[in-house]
């Protein structure tokens, strides 16, 4: 009895050595498999884990030691013991030998290898977290009521590190999480996003930059100043360095950077200022968006058969010129010639619509060829067509004329192997002295047309706007 007296208290000794040499090596600030280590290390166990349930019920389960085992085992392990004791109120339950029956399959290492084990409860104050602590050896403890002593106040003071640790790593765990998505997002949205340091050094750059603009992240870098790869005209350069560096641009504003193969884009970007005082650039590829506005806008405003203008485009750029156009100023005077194409009804009945349509349009492409760059042709009735003649007077109008019927006569209208010849009828008013009314000017020009028509047609009948 003496003896066995004398053994547990040198257990006992021994245990409050190792407590004392454990106590100070424990702190919240390592990780959760770093503490189970060092206890595995001072207290000589082969096997520690510890099983938690946070305040969302979430288990984790954290294993340290020479033995391997997993969070499967350690469940079927708790389901097991728990069962057992399921009537029964205790706190700590501790295992003379054979601990590793019961935890591992005979398969295991663990299975013969681990003898002595305890298995203590854990709670911390405000109930935030729940669980187990486990410590298993390899040999037989037997003074196994000093160790359970032992590991009762060890999960004393272990207990409010786990909650502080587990807390902890879930919040890194949350912000890894978080990062991930935000680098998910910056590399796979739809958008462009990229940043550069005050020394125009690229320092952000994701895919949607690369795949617009046809430059890696390492391409930009290797370059001296990046941005001549885009804005190459300096003055525009240097206008986009003050937008994001000075003053930066928070509502969207269109830029026209430079792609690779060399194609201008149109880009809508914003920049939005860091809490660290870095420029972040986002931005919208519009490119085709535009080119598809600019292609709507020429369709509202171009006949579909002929490519011209329709007749609310020729009329709108008639009243354009009447506001500009000043009797005082013979650099705004124009002229407004009226064509119809003679003996059109004929060619449709003995031709056909088809070979009408291709008389009008060979009728346009002519008139395109002998008239001066700036000048507007529009069609504004079946065959009747207006053309506005910038800075240019009655003999210009009729010399154009001329020139268009020699045109007709040389190109005829090819119809299988027959030469079609098309004349036509012309009626021209002179702006010159300020006139201000299109419907007057119109009825004007038409009455010239009508008058050389009514006189034998292929004829330019030319008027002037006096009043």
């Amino acid at each position: 009895m003496k003896e066995k007296q004398r053994e547990t208290g040198n257990d006992s000794m021994q245990a409050l050595q190792s407590l004392a040499k454990l106590m100070p090596l424990l702190n919240s600030q390592c990780a959760l498999s770093d503490m189970l280590e060092t206890i595995n290390r001072v207290l000589g166990a082969s096997l520690a884990w510890v099983s938690v349930n946070d305040d969302e019920g979430v288990q984790r389960v954290v294993c340290a030691g020479g033995v391997a085992c997993h969070a499967f085992e350690v469940t079927d392990f708790l389901a097991s013991t728990l069962l057992q004791r399921h009537n029964r109120a205790w706190r700590v339950v501790y295992w003379k030998e054979n601990i590793g029956r019961a935890l591992f399959p005979p398969q295991h290492p663990g299975y013969s290898q681990l003898q002595s084990g305890v298995l203590c409860k854990l709670a911390s104050r405000d109930l935030r977290c729940s669980g187990y602590f486990f410590l298993a050896f390899d040999e037989r403890r037997h003074s196994l009521p000093v160790l359970k002593n032992m590991v009762v106040i060890l999960v004393e003071r272990l207990k409010d590190y786990f909650e502080e640790i587990i807390v902890r790593e879930k919040t890194a765990h949350e912000m890894q999480r978080v990062v991930a998505q935000y680098k998910t997002l910056f590399e796979r949205a739809p958008v462009l996003m990229n940043a550069f340091d005050k020394h125009n050094r690229c320092v952000l750059w994701n895919a949607e930059c690369e795949k617009v603009f046809g430059w890696s992240m390492a391409e930009i870098i290797a370059h001296a100043d990046p941005l001549v790869l885009f804005y190459p005209d300096p003055e525009e350069r240097r206008r986009v360095q003050e937008s994001v560096h000075r003053t930066p641009l928070k509502d969207m504003y269109e830029w026209h950077p430079v792609r690779k193969d060399g194609v201008q884009l149109t880009i809508l970007w914003s920049n939005i200022l860091l809490p660290d005082g870095s420029v972040l650039n986002i931005g919208l590829d519009i490119t085709e968006r535009k080119k598809a506005e600019q292609q709507l806008a020429v369709k509202a405003t171009t006949d579909d058969l002929t490519g011209c203008f329709n007749r609310s485009a020729i009329l709108q750029q008639l009243k354009s010129a009447l506001a500009a156009s000043s009797r005082h100023d013979a650099n705004s005077h124009f002229c407004v010639l009226m064509f119809d194409l003679d003996y059109f009804k004929q060619i449709n009945d003995e031709w056909g619509h088809q070979t009408g349509d291709a008389a009008l349009i060979h009728f346009c492409d002519l008139i395109r060829e002998v008239s001066p760059e700036n000048a507007a042709l529009g069609r504004v009735g079946g065959e009747e067509f207006l053309l506005l003649l910038a800075q240019s007077d009655g003999d210009a109008a009729t010399r154009l004329c001329i020139r268009l019927r020699d045109a007709l006569r040389t190109k005829p209208l090819l119809v299988g192997d027959t030469k079609l010849e098309l004349a036509f009828s012309a009626g021209v008013v002179e702006v010159c002295r300020g006139q201000r009314d299109t419907s007057a000017l119109l009825t004007r020009a038409d009455k010239a047309l009508y008058d050389a028509k009514r006189t034998g047609r292929g004829k330019t009948v030319v008027v002037s706007d006096y009043l």
